[in-house]
């Protein structure tokens, strides 16, 4: 059950909020495409299944189970379906089978009397169902938890057979022991399938990262605001969604809106993705400074390299706005900016855009290092942004830009708006633009685990949030393959060498031999 939980719960590593910032949907297909590829490396793993050597000793006797070897492999039919009721999935297992050979060996030993026999052994258990099911739910610390809140097994049969040494009289109890397996097994298989999720799953969730650092500076909260919704049709996991400096984490002063309801299920994974992140980003960008940036001749690529320059042959800042070339000659003008309001992210059905206001303080570097103020300006920008999804993450290019501004202070005289409109276009065109696109192509990562992989995606923008639609395509890797030394239908037929000490298994032994 390992994968399936993975595929799950890898969506829930995004209290709280009522709102959500991102909500996450995992459709049937989504679940029963999990449970093909479950099955698929359930064959896999069991085709190149190895069981280690048992031993052990019990009073007087002592008993060895080596050259253990697979015969065969039932391969389980398998099926996962929603529990509303429980808030909680159920993964159904049937007609397991196992066949394997192993070579025995025996000692007795007490006072005078030393006997060894050995022989090999052929075993079988067929018709093994498992039903399971585990219900989900969030701690404390908005992780995600689970618990198994039912299990139901049975085994349709087991067959051992001895041969050599004394088999021809513990064949005589095959019967008995046969019965006696299977009455250890049945209960086990439960035992370490709930084990499994009341301990390994809970443990691992109980690690989750819930909180994921960006640009060194900040931190993205990935806290559930409510435990996992389970229908008939989906599962959804609510995030927090937010961002928060890392240095002072502090709420932003507002929340995420309601998200309309969605009854599209033909996608296997749905991400909505509301305005309220990016605009917490923003806010803490905001307020702690971030959003400031000096734009020199080197931000300017070669092709533009002058138009910093106060003296040039063709077009430059010296020509465009004569004053400044005229009183620092062969001097270069820089840029300061910052915000000076709480920029926002804006999206609608058409478009998102991110709406700035900025400070911008024009300085001039002389040719002997030194620095004279030029004049200030407000500049409210706006930015268009076309989200895309690649290789799993969410980014965007800026397609498009517009601006006003107004003179604040100048200290060379009046300056033309239009002039000055060239200007900052130019600045936004060659440097401030293409600088914060390479930014928007790093992308976000979307919560998926190693591996998986989307397809025949879609993205959508709605009033206030982008929507994600997308079929999954899982790749096994070796970190996150199913590991069947802890499988919970191995371990429980391992147990089967176990049998030798309990019960009445070694007085039949013993019995045997003296």
């Amino acid at each position: 059950m390992n994968i399936i939980i993975l595929l799950l719960l890898a969506f829930t590593k995004q209290c709280i909020s009522t709102n959500p910032g991102v909500k996450v949907r995992l459709t049937k297909n989504g679940l029963e495409y999990a449970n093909k590829v479950a099955h698929a490396e359930i064959v896999k793993q069991l085709q190149s299944l190895s069981i280690p050597d048992q031993s052990g000793q019990d009073g007087h006797i002592e008993y060895t189970l080596n050259n253990i070897r697979v015969k065969g492999v039932t391969p389980p039919a398998s099926s996962i379906s929603l529990v509303p009721g429980e808030n909680g999935i159920s993964w159904a297992l049937s007609n397991f089978g196992i066949s394997i050979s192993a070579d025995w060996r025996v000692k007795y030993e007490e006072g005078i009397i030393h006997i060894s026999t050995s022989g090999s052994v052929d075993a079988s258990v067929s018709g093994i169902n498992l039903v399971e099911t585990a219900s989900f739910g969030i701690d404390k610390t908005g992780r995600p938890s689970i618990a198994s809140s039912g299990c139901s097994d049975s085994i349709g049969g087991v067959d051992v057979d001895f041969h050599g040494g004394a088999s021809f009289i513990i064949n005589l109890f095959r019967g008995t022991v046969e019965r006696k397996i299977r009455d250890l097994l049945q209960p086990e298989i439960c035992e370490e399938v709930t084990q499994i999720i009341n301990n390994d799953a809970e443990k691992s969730l109980a690690t989750l990262q819930v909180t994921v650092e960006l640009a060194k500076l900040f931190l993205a909260d990935y806290r559930l605001v409510a435990p996992p919704a389970i229908t008939a049709d989906f599962i959804e996991i609510l995030d927090k969604g937010e961002v928060f400096w890392e240095a002072a984490v502090k709420e932003a002063p507002f929340s995420p809106q309601p998200l309309p309801a969605c009854s599209d299920y033909s996608r296997m994974v749905y991400i909505w993705v509301t305005n309220y992140t990016p605009n917490t980003f923003l806010y803490q960008a905001h307020t702690n400074g971030y959003l400031k940036y000096n734009v020199t001749k080197k931000d300017l690529p070669d092709d533009d390299a002058s138009y910093l320059n106060t003296t040039c042959k063709l077009k430059c800042i010296g020509t465009i706005i004569p004053q400044i070339g005229q009183k620092y000659p062969n001097s270069s003008v820089e840029l300061h900016l910052r915000s000076t309001s709480i920029p926002k992210a804006v999206i609608t059905s058409k478009t998102l855009t991110v709406e700035l206001d900025t400070l911008v303080n024009m300085w001039v570097k002389t040719p002997n290092n030194a620095s004279a103020y030029l004049a200030t300006l407000n500049v409210n920008v706006s930015l268009t942004v076309e989200p895309k999804i690649m290789e799993e993450k969410l980014n965007g290019v800026i397609t498009n830009h517009s601006f006003k501004l107004s003179v604040v202070k100048s200290d060379v005289g009046k300056l033309h708006p239009s002039l000055l409109n060239l200007v900052i276009d130019g600045i936004l065109t060659v440097a401030v633009i293409p600088n914060l696109n390479v930014i928007a192509a790093k992308g976000v990562e979307l919560p998926m685990i190693g591996g998986v992989q989307f397809n025949n995606t879609f993205l959508l923008l709605q009033e206030g949030y982008l929507l994600i639609g997308t079929d999954l395509q899982y790749k096994v890797e070796k970190n996150n393959a199913l590991y069947f030394k802890e499988c919970v239908y191995i371990k429980p037929i391992l147990s089967f060498s176990v049998a030798w000490k309990n019960d009445n298994y070694s007085n039949i032994l013993q019995d045997s031999f003296v």
